[in-house]
């Protein structure tokens, strides 16, 4: 399986073949800060299939940092 042939494939099939890319590739990386990026990239794309998943990003947040957006999100539009 390769990224190339997955993302051909549709949008989820594309990011669950990158987040299990990100996975091998946090288990070998020794960089520390390679390891922060390549964390910060994984959490990302665990949100995204997590979206799409489940049919509609209009769906209650699921974390604190979820409605820390939604409520920006909100504060911007009034303003």
């Amino acid at each position: 399986m390769s990224l190339l042939e997955e993302a051909q494939k549709g949008r989820l099939p594309g990011l669950e073949a990158l987040r299990d890319y990100l996975a091998n590739e946090l288990d070998v990386c020794e960089s520390a800060r390679d390891k922060a990026s390549l964390s910060l990239r994984f959490v990302d794309v665990l949100e995204q299939i997590e979206e799409l998943s489940s049919g509609s990003s209009a769906t209650a947040p699921s974390s604190p940092l979820d409605e820390l957006r939604r409520k920006r999100a909100e504060r911007s539009k009034a303003g």
